[in-house]
């Protein structure tokens, strides 16, 4: 044998012995770990572990789903959003899950769980049996394996051979009691097979198939004991049985022209609402006319809504604890504002105009918005700038972010107008915009993060942004030259000064 060949033999063996050694004894030192999670935290990262390794998991998609597995118990009287954050902070502080990207206010956006984690998570599942992955030959293993557990994660392709009808399960079905699909599926025939296997499913609770191009109207109905639903559909769905409802997520499938009520308001277990156009909410005001002798039709459960080109924005935003209201396109309903004021809970506001209306925003609507905001998402408002001076009065605004939100050409801001607890401001697409005066970095005193995006005629940002003691960071995005290099006289003075914690960054045309 060639000695050099042999050599690298060895050197190869001694490499995969050592490499396995220190692989099983990260293993080890895991499994301590997680056989030291108090119970309530040991089925929410096994949970976890049932998604791909390494992809980033939407933070608030996953704590829908804890919440909807029931894994979510109250404390101290907290939101059971809450807790659920409490629990990942937990399992990030412990290292067993891992922090992806972070939301504009400096929260958990996304997580995700390495190689070695996923391990031990295929180590445990089959111990604590929460959860069953399949990885390719979804449908296949489904027939097989389904009987003994409760939970199923699809995460590769299904192919159409993949597809049987409900005969062959022989029943098996019956104790699943959460389907979810994370792959992308689109093939024609696809549909009445899959549709055949989840109408299976009789004590389903959990549905989260939106990745699978598939109409599910006929099946949803059915699945009574539904928690949370996230699908797509193309006929008409009643969802009057489905009274243990907590999260409907509702897309059309296709171009259709379906326009169809959804009566949401006899869920009082409610608590996340996003049906996509042409399908919209049933006006509260019709449904509590027809339930006379019924408690009031309030969803006190309801924390986060979305909302599309629905003409009954006013009536059904009179839920008392929302937290979370996205408004997409307001051509059917304007007079939104008086019913906003209502809202003592809300923390978050999107208002994105498909149409310009330079009067949907003035000085005394303004002055209706909550005052418990946190974060004010505006595109195509066009609000002149005076009038975003009001918006300072929000006290508790600490996100900003505008997309063809702000209008006109000199944008003043006085010694009153102080924004106290913005932390982060967004300014893209002001295409008219030329002038920015400050008077003085007591404008925005929190302030950590300015991005400048698509400003072409501004001339200068003004120089005591730089002044501002918590800034960390200012990105400029597709502007004119003159914004671009009074960026740079702001961090080289404040690198002048010592301070090099400020960071630049741009991105030219």
């Amino acid at each position: 044998m060639d000695p050099t060949h042999y050599n690298w033999k060895k050197v190869e063996e001694n490499l995969n012995s050592f490499f396995g050694t220190v692989s099983e004894r990260c293993q080890s030192i895991l499994s301590l770990s997680y056989n030291c999670l108090p119970q309530y935290l040991k089925a929410c990262f096994l949970y976890v572990g049932g998604f791909p390794e390494d992809r980033e998991i939407n933070v608030s998609k996953l704590i829908r789903l804890w919440i909807a597995e029931q894994f979510i118990k109250a404390r101290n009287n907290k939101r059971l959003e809450v807790v659920a954050e409490e629990y990942l902070e937990e399992l990030i502080d412990r290292s067993l899950i891992l922090t992806g990207t972070q939301r504009d206010n400096g929260r958990v956006k996304t997580c995700k769980i390495q190689d070695l984690l996923r391990q031990l998570f295929l180590n445990e599942t089959h111990t604590e049996n929460v959860v069953h992955v399949m990885n390719g030959n979804v449908l296949v293993s489904l027939l097989h394996v389904i009987d003994d557990q409760r939970r199923v994660i699809g995460l590769r392709k299904h192919e159409k051979k993949q597809v049987y009808s409900p005969m062959h399960s022989n029943g098996i079905a019956n104790i699943t009691r959460t389907f979810v699909s994370m792959q992308f599926l689109n093939y024609p025939d696809f549909q009445e097979g899959i549709c055949s296997i989840v109408s299976e499913f009789k004590l389903l609770k959990v549905l989260d198939v939106l990745s699978v191009w598939c109409d599910f109207s006929c099946v949803i109905p059915e699945l009574v004991h539904l928690r949370y639903v996230s699908t797509r559909i193309e006929e008409a769905v009643s969802l009057a049985k489905l009274r243990n409802l907590q999260t409907i997520i509702l897309k059309s499938r296709g171009e259709t022209e379906l326009e169809q009520q959804v009566d949401i308001w006899r869920m009082s277990e409610i608590r996340h609402v996003d049906i996509d156009s042409p399908l919209y909410i049933s006006n509260p005001l019709e449904a509590e006319n027809d339930s006379i002798g019924e408690q009031p039709l309030f969803l006190n459960n309801l924390q986060s809504l979305c909302l599309r080109n629905s003409p009954f924005v006013a009536e059904i935003i009179r839920t008392p604890n929302l937290k979370k209201l996205k408004i997409i396109d307001l051509s059917k309903c304007h007079d939104i504002f008086d019913s906003l004021i209502l809202l003592e809970e809300l923390e978050t506001l999107l208002i994105k105009l498909e149409s310009i209306d330079l009067n949907i925003f003035s000085g005394d609507k303004i002055e209706k918005l909550s005052r418990s905001i946190k974060k004010l998402i505006l595109s195509g408002t066009y609000i002149p700038w005076e009038v975003v001076n009001l918006l300072a009065n929000l006290s508790n605004l600490e996100v900003l972010k505008g997309e063809g939100a702000f209008s006109g050409t000199d944008w003043k801001l006085d010694e009153d107008v102080v924004f106290h607890k913005l932390k982060y401001l967004q300014l893209n697409g002001c295409y008219d915009l030329e002038r920015w005066e400050a008077a003085g970095s007591d404008n925005f005193p929190m302030l950590e993060k300015l991005l400048l995006h698509w400003l072409y005629d501004l001339e200068e940002i003004p120089k005591s942004i730089g002044d501002i003691m918590t800034l960390k960071l200012i990105k400029i995005k597709f502007c004119g030259y003159a914004v671009e290099t009074s960026a740079k006289k702001i961090q080289q003075e404040q690198q002048s000064l010592g301070n090099y914690e400020l960071q630049l960054r741009i991105y030219s045309l």
